[in-house]
Parts: C-alpha cells; structure tokens; sequence
C-alpha cells in the first residue's frame, strides 16, 4: 500500500465523525487498502432505489439529497445529507432511496464485501457502523416531525434550525444558515407549495424571528 492510501484515511477531515474513528493505526491502514474518495458534480445520482447494494458512503464534502419516487414518478425528498453523514446500507441488500448530490460532492466509498470483512474482524467498528445506520434512520423521523408542524410558517423555521443543528454538528457556527439546497427542493421536502415557501419566509422576517442576508445566508434571531 502506497503512502497515499494511508494517509487518505490518517488525515481524513471527518474521521472523527465517522466509525472509522475508533480503529487503531494498523486496522485503519488495512481499511483504507478499500476505501476510494470519488468527486462528483452536482445533480449526479449516486445510488438508486431498488439496486443491489455494492458500497458504502460517508460524505467528506458536499451535501447530498436523498429522496423516493412517488406512483406519478415525481420525488420526495425525504432528507439531506452533510459531511460526516454515512448512507448507502440497508439490511435488505437492495438501497431503499435515491440519493443525488445538490453542489459538488467528495466521497469516500468503501465496497461492502470489503467492508463486512472489517465489520467481522472488529467489533469496535461493529458497534460504531450500526450507530451509524441508526443516524441514516433517524431522517425519517425529522422529516415527519416537520411535517406534523401546523403552519408553513413553522414547518420553515423548523427546517432552517435543523440545517443550524447539522452546521454545528460540523463544528461550523449555527449563523448564518446556509442553505445550499434549491427553494423547489425545501418545498418538496416541506410539502409545500413554492409560493407558500417564500410566503413563509417573508412572514418570519417580518416577525422577526430570521434575517436574510439573502436567501442562501439566514440568520436565526
């Protein structure tokens, strides 16, 4: 294995956040013999719903949505996801979503063959991946939590702190909130019309509870 191959996993910007994190220098050196970073461009379609399972990703980069296709074939956003985020694993052995980047986006991908060989030789490892299929999880839950929301007015500003919550879950300030994702894609994920949308964040910025910068800078007051 060459130096680059090692270090890649050694100084990796979210080792910290990911279950990699409890591995010694020899097992994480023998990890990182599989795992590739891959750059893609925006409105790439990593994975699809339906498909065999052939790796595994966490986002060291960008930010990735992840959605379903309703009857009609139109899609439903059901989360985003940020550096440090994992996705791609399901128990069935087919991806149960769509997952499509929304900026450019640096992967690391790990075939999970090889993967489960680390899973059966570490339960170090073991214990942090399945804190992590849990977190993969839990956007169902935010999702539906917003949705249950009365007004449009709070189904925004609920979803502007969840952005605010992901930045300093990166170690990021939770102001301003950026907000990287299209207004159609907040809309969708919201299940709200676009005008309704912008609607909302004109009312909130009139009472006072966000300032625009613009409407990709936030400031939650």
């Amino acid at each position: 294995m060459n130096n680059y191959q090692a270090d890649k996993c050694t100084h990796c910007p979210i080792r910290s956040k990911i279950y990699c994190s409890c591995l010694d220098k020899d097992n994480l050196k023998d990890l990182s013999i599989s795992a590739r970073h891959e750059t893609f461009e925006k409105k790439v379609v990593i994975l699809s719903c339906g498909k065999s399972i052939k790796s595994i990703y966490n986002i060291l980069n960008g930010i990735i949505k992840v959605y379903q296709l309703n009857e009609e074939g139109e899609q439903q956003i059901i989360g985003f996801l940020y550096p440090g985020d994992f996705f791609g694993s399901h128990e069935g052995g087919n991806y149960q979503f769509f997952a499509e980047t929304i900026s450019q986006v640096k992967l690391c991908k790990i075939p999970i063959d090889k993967f489960k060989m680390h899973l059966d030789k570490d339960p170090n490892i073991k214990d942090r991946f399945y804190e992590a299929t849990i977190n993969e999880l839990s956007l169902a839950r935010e999702h539906i939590n917003i949705l249950t929301k009365n007004s449009a007015e709070e189904k925004v500003l609920d979803f502007i702190k969840m952005i605010s919550s992901r930045q300093d879950k990166m170690g990021q300030p939770i102001n301003p909130v950026h907000l990287i994702m299209p207004r159609n894609d907040i809309a969708n994920y919201l299940g709200l019309r676009l005008e309704t949308v912008s609607r909302a964040f004109t009312k909130l910025k009139a009472k006072e509870l966000i300032s625009l910068n613009s409407f990709e800078s936030i400031i939650l007051n």
